[in-house]
């Protein structure tokens, strides 16, 4: 007897993620891990290019850092948020900002959660596989 398993389409192709920030050496270091845990992994360096990247990839995941030239991460999530082909798109800041008022101006702005710098890697890793698994 055989067992026929239905694949859903979140098996067929890897999680895109999309990391936005100004620091190339987070870019790379997250990027490399997430790459090594299967994601598919997008990246630019401020805002208003993350914006463009975003419509191209479609991530399921945006990681967003909030300090950064051209356009900063609050402004960046209040525009993703506002295009409808983001409202399932799960977005996590990753910030330096450790004060409440960056983080109570984060959830008004309808992010999913927010990760503090330094990063902890283990639990960067860990809080993207569960975002990426609520995204659908």
């Amino acid at each position: 007897m055989s067992t026929v398993r239905l694949l859903n389409m979140n098996e067929l192709q890897p999680r895109r993620i999309l990391i936005i920030d100004d620091e190339p050496d987070i870019r790379e270091f997250i990027g490399y891990n997430l790459m090594r845990k299967g994601y598919e992994v997008f990246t630019a360096t401020d805002g208003q290019s993350g914006l463009d990247v975003a419509l191209q990839c479609r991530p399921h995941l945006i990681i967003l850092d909030i300090l950064m030239p051209v356009m900063n991460g609050y402004e960046t999530c209040r525009q993703l948020r506002t295009k409808a082909e983001f409202d399932q798109t799960r977005i996590l800041f990753l910030s330096a900002l450790n004060e409440s008022y960056a983080k109570d101006l984060g959830i008004q702005l309808e992010a999913d959660g927010y990760i503090n710098k330094p990063i902890r890697l283990e639990l960067l890793l860990r809080r993207v596989d569960d975002w990426v698994k609520r995204a659908g």
